[in-house]
């Protein structure tokens, strides 16, 4: 072999290949690191929701019980004016302004006592309530 090529290994019936220098291994990174959002709203929201119970939400109103789920819930984070307040702090403040007109609008439909989920979706900025597995009414907020 020549002196240049002393470095390289040669294979039988195939070109030169140069050795492959062994890398060292990338640090290892604590999970807690990896895992921790970098922004701090994210760091927000992942605290809040650990801390806050995850059950629905209720308010009783004229005979009727309406729910809000913990996934509705954390829909209302994407109406404006959300920010810095947690989950049960929206849904208190939704039923607030919108328990009446949620009702006069299955008020004609749906006797009382019922209990009626409330659907939101905060890009439409409407809210679907179902009576069991039954869409009774949609009102615009």
């Amino acid at each position: 072999m020549d002196e240049e090529n002393t470095d390289r290994e040669s294979k039988p019936g195939g070109p030169a290949v140069e050795p492959v220098a062994e890398s060292a291994p990338a640090p290892a990174v604590p999970e807690a690191a990896r895992l921790a959002p970098t922004r701090p709203d994210l760091a927000r929201s992942l605290s809040s929701e650990l801390s806050e119970p995850r059950g629905p939400l209720y308010r009783e109103w004229r005979g009727y019980r309406l729910r809000l789920e913990p996934r509705d819930l954390a829909k209302l984070r994407e109406l404006p004016g959300s920010k810095e307040r947690t989950d049960q702090e929206l849904g208190e403040q939704f039923f607030d302004g919108q328990a009446e007109r949620l009702i006069k609008a299955i008020a004609d439909d749906v006797p009382p006592p019922a209990e009626v989920r409330v659907v939101v979706d905060p890009y439409s900025r409407q809210a679907f309530l179902a009576v069991g597995n039954t869409i009774r009414g949609i009102v615009s907020f």
